[in-house]
C-alpha cells in the first residue's frame, strides 16, 4: 500500500480538523479520487492508498473568508520524509494559477497590471515559506500564499469570463444557449413574469413516483400544466430527468424490485416510451437519466447502472429517432469514488457509452454544491472551468445544473431524498446572499463557455419536489431570493 506523510500546522485550524479525514489521493487525466484511508498521528496526516505510485493530495481545507475549499496540491512522489501540508497545498494553487493564465493568454486572454503584480508577489512569498520551513512563519506565510491564490483564481475566472462574453458578442451577438430553471409546476401569480424575465427556455422535471403512482397508472394533470405554460410563454421546453436514481425519485412499487435489472430495465423503458409518446410532439429534448453514474439505493453495480442507461436510450431512439436525447452526470469531479464499491468515474461513464456508439447529444454535468450525497464538495470557479474543458474532451455540447444552498435549516422536501447541507467547512451557514454570489458567477462562468448550450437552476421554489435543501430562487414562504434578480441580470445582458 503506498503512503504519504504530511505535517500539520501547529495549532491546527479549528475549521481544518473536522476536515482532515476527508483527506484523498487523486489522479489520472481527469484527477479523480481513488479510496484513501486518511488518520491523523501525532501532529501528522497519514494518507494511504492501494497502489504505490505518485498522485495528488486533494482535501477541503479552511480558505480565509471563502470558508472550506477543496484544494489540491501538485503531483508529489511517495518518499520516507513528511511533506509539509500547507506548503504542497498552497504551492498546488499557486501553480493551477500561474499554468491556466499561460494556456488562457495563448486564446487571447488579457490579463490587468494589478493582477500580474499580485501573482508576482504571492511567487515571492511562496520563496519565503519554502525557505523557512519548517516553522511557524513558514506556515504563515504559506497561509497567506494560500488564500491570496484563491482571490487571484477568482479575479482570473472573471476577466476569463468577462473577455469571452466580449469576444462571442461581437462574433455572435446574444447568444442563443438556454437558460432555464426546473418547475414542476407553472410558476404562481406575480412570479410566472419574474421566470420569463429570467429564463429563455423552460425545463420541465418530475418525479417519475409523482406520475406513475401506481403501476400503469398516470397521473398527467400537472405535467399537462407544466407542459401547456412553457407552450403558452413561448419558452422551448426541455424534460427531465425523466430517471433519478436519487432515494425517494422512484416508485414504492417499482423501488421494491431493487436489484433486479431485468425488471427494473421493462419498468424504466415502458414508463420512458409512455412519457414521450405522450409530449413528443411538444418537447424534443430529453434529459433520459441522471445519477446513474453515482451510488443508488437500488442494488445495481457499476456495470449494470451502465448497461441501464444503454436500455433507456436504445428504447427513446426506437420511439423517434430524431429526439435529442441527454445523458445526466452527477458529481463531475467524481467524488463517490473514494468508496470501494465505485469504479467507473465521470469522464469514463459518458466516454464509455459514447464508445459503445449510443446516440447521446449531449452531456449535462451536475454542479450542485455543497450538500450531500448528491452534491459535489466545495470548489471554486477555478476548478469548474477545469471540469467543464475536461468534458467538452468527449466532442458533445454540454449543459450543465446548477444547485446551492440557501440557507442550512431542515429542508423536509429534501430530507425526503436523504439529501442535506455539506456541514463542515462553512464560515457561519449558507445564506441567501452567498446563493446568489455563487450562482450568479457560476452561471456567467458556463454560459460563456462556446461548448455549454443550456444552464439550468436546479429548481425554481422550494414549494416543489426538489434536491438542493433550501436551493430554490423562490423560498419556501413564497419570497423570491436575491439570486433571481442576478439571473435576470445576466439573460439582460447576454442571452436572446
Amino acid at each position: 500500500m503506498g503512503s504519504m506523510t504530511f505535517l500539520l500546522p501547529n495549532p491546527i485550524p479549528p475549521a481544518a480538523e473536522a476536515l482532515l479525514r476527508q483527506a484523498c489521493f487523486a489522479g489520472g487525466y481527469d484527477q479523480t479520487p481513488v479510496p484513501t484511508t486518511a488518520a491523523v498521528v501525532d501532529g501528522r496526516l497519514v494518507v494511504s492508498r492501494g497502489p504505490n505510485e505518485s498522485g495528488y493530495l486533494f482535501l477541503p481545507w479552511p480558505v480565509g473568508p471563502v470558508g472550506a475549499m477543496v484544494t489540491t496540491t501538485s503531483t508529489l512522489r511517495e518518499r520516507p520524509e513528511p511533506y509539509n501540508l500547507l506548503l504542497e497545498l498552497a504551492r498546488g494553487k499557486l501553480n493551477q494559477i500561474r499554468g491556466q493564465t499561460a494556456d488562457w493568454r495563448e486564446i487571447g486572454l488579457q490579463t490587468t497590471p494589478e493582477f500580474d503584480r499580485e501573482v508576482e508577489e504571492v511567487t515571492r512569498l511562496f520563496g519565503t515559506a519554502v525557505l523557512n520551513q519548517p516553522s511557524g512563519e513558514a506556515d504563515a506565510a504559506a497561509t497567506r500564499v494560500l488564500e491570496r491564490s484563491y482571490r487571484l483564481a477568482d479575479q482570473l475566472v472573471r476577466l476569463y469570463v468577462g473577455q469571452m462574453f466580449a469576444t462571442r458578442h461581437d462574433e455572435e451577438g446574444k447568444l442563443d444557449t438556454r437558460l432555464a430553471a426546473r418547475v414542476a409546476a407553472p410558476p404562481a401569480g406575480g412570479h410566472a413574469g419574474d421566470y420569463h424575465r429570467a429564463f429563455n427556455a423552460a425545463r420541465i422535471g418530475f418525479r417519475w413516483r409523482d406520475v406513475e403512482p401506481g403501476e400503469a397508472q398516470y397521473n398527467w394533470s400537472a405535467v399537462d400544466q407544466a407542459m401547456a405554460a412553457a407552450r403558452a410563454a413561448g419558452l422551448p421546453p426541455t424534460f427531465g430527468p425523466v430517471i433519478d436514481l436519487s432515494p425517494g425519485m422512484l416508485p414504492v412499487w417499482a423501488a421494491g424490485w431493487a436489484g433486479d435489472l431485468a425488471t427494473l430495465a421493462a419498468f424504466m423503458c415502458d414508463y420512458l416510451e409512455t412519457l414521450i409518446g405522450r409530449y413528443r410532439a411538444q418537447v424534443r429534448r430529453w434529459v433520459v437519466c441522471a445519477g446513474f453514474n453515482h451510488a443508488d439505493g437500488l442494488g445495481l453495480a457499476d456495470d449494470e447502472r451502465f448497461r441501464l442507461v444503454q436500455r433507456l436510450f436504445e428504447a427513446a431512439l426506437q420511439l423517434d429517432p430524431e429526439l435529442d436525447l441527454v445523458l445526466g452526470i452527477a458529481q463531475p469531479w467524481g467524488d463517490y469514488l473514494v468508496h470501494d464499491d465505485q469504479t467507473i468515474s465521470p469522464l469514463s461513464f459518458a466516454d464509455d457509452l459514447i464508445r459503445t456508439g449510443l446516440r447521446v447529444s449531449a452531456v449535462e454535468l451536475d454542479l450542485r454544491t455543497g450538500t450531500k450525497p448528491r452534491g459535489s464538495l466545495p470548489r471554486d470557479l477555478l476548478d469548474a472551468s477545469r471540469v467543464l474543458d475536461l468534458f467538452a474532451h468527449l466532442g458533445l455540447p454540454l449543459e450543465v445544473v446548477l444547485g446551492h444552498p440557501a440557507s442550512g435549516k431542515p429542508d423536509p422536501a429534501a430530507q425526503e431524498h436523504n439529501e442535506s447541507v455539506w456541514s463542515p467547512g462553512w464560515r457561519g451557514a449558507p445564506t441567501p446572499e452567498g446563493q446568489a454570489e455563487w450562482g450568479a458567477s457560476f452561471a456567467a462562468l458556463a454560459l460563456c463557455k462556446p461548448q455549454v448550450r443550456a444552464v439550468t437552476w436546479d429548481h425554481w421554489t422550494d414549494l416543489d419536489p426538489h434536491l438542493t435543501p433550501a436551493g430554490g430562487l423562490i423560498n419556501a414562504a413564497g419570497r423570491p431570493n436575491p439570486l433571481l434578480a442576478r439571473l435576470q441580470a445576466l439573460r439582460t445582458a447576454h442571452l436572446v
